[in-house]
């Protein structure tokens, strides 16, 4: 993927606006979401929904967001389909969350926690089926976009050149880039999931380099991240999101 625009230094490119400015909004409501559960948060009966869980409140504000930026900015991407590369984007998304379900399965991490509306607005109502529509929605489409454009989109490239990583072709290999986005990207994660992430991460790394295109590694993380979803309603894990 090659994002149109000048050589200039500095956060005020298509690039950063395309690839940075977006995950930036998303860490925005994450903030947001830690500020609202650190000194809001009541876990009452009485309590309003989104008191009693702000996630609730925040993730679909999240989605919205997110959502309407990248559409403001989608012409300043150049996507690069192939249908090939996608398939296997998502053939190294089911390999990715296979390794990173494990521990999960396994019984390695406590069932504690993680995303439930029901709990909140009740067993088959139409706010929790919302809820879950959102949370989907956050998942597959926002989380993969935010953190594709900004780990292989940007950070891969800013570690090649730093003062003008929109010259870089996407996918150039290179141990810092490779070091750098691995560990930013496992980091983020909680240390349960270090693991995990750091074989994710090194497996889109090299989907990145292999095919030079940036849309395999966003179908890859789409891919895990519907699995995980599904995986978390289905065998009622919810600590796995």
């Amino acid at each position: 993927m090659n994002v149109a625009g000048d050589h200039a230094v500095g956060g005020d490119t298509p690039l950063y606006r395309s690839c940075v400015y977006p995950l930036v909004l998303f860490l925005g409501f994450n903030l947001l979401l830690f500020v609202l559960e650190s000194s809001l948060q009541w876990e009452h009966p009485d309590a309003a929904w989104w008191q009693q869980e702000p996630m609730l409140l925040v993730y679909p504000l999240q989605v919205l967001a997110c959502g309407a930026y990248l559409v403001y900015v989608r012409r300043g991407i150049e996507w690069d389909w192939s249908l090939r590369a996608s398939l296997l984007g998502g053939l190294f998304g089911i390999v990715g969350i296979a390794v990173w379900l494990v521990p999960y399965f396994a019984g390695w991490i406590p069932a504690e926690g993680g995303f439930a509306p029901e709990n909140v607005l009740g067993h088959g109502t139409i706010a929790t089926a919302v809820e879950y529509g959102f949370r989907f929605a956050r998942a597959v489409i926002i989380v993969p976009l935010v953190e594709e454009l900004f780990w292989r989109g940007f950070l891969m490239r800013w570690c090649v050149n730093r003062d003008f990583p929109q010259t870089v072709p996407l996918g150039t290999p290179g141990w810092l880039g490779y070091v750098v986005t691995t560990l930013a990207f496992m980091l983020v994660h909680t240390p349960v999931d270090y693991a995990g992430a750091f074989v994710y991460g090194s497996l889109a790394y090299v989907l990145v380099v292999y095919t030079r295109r940036l849309t395999p590694a966003i179908v890859m993380h789409a891919v895990a991240n519907l699995i995980m979803g599904l995986c978390a309603v289905y065998f009622q894990l919810p600590h796995l999101w």
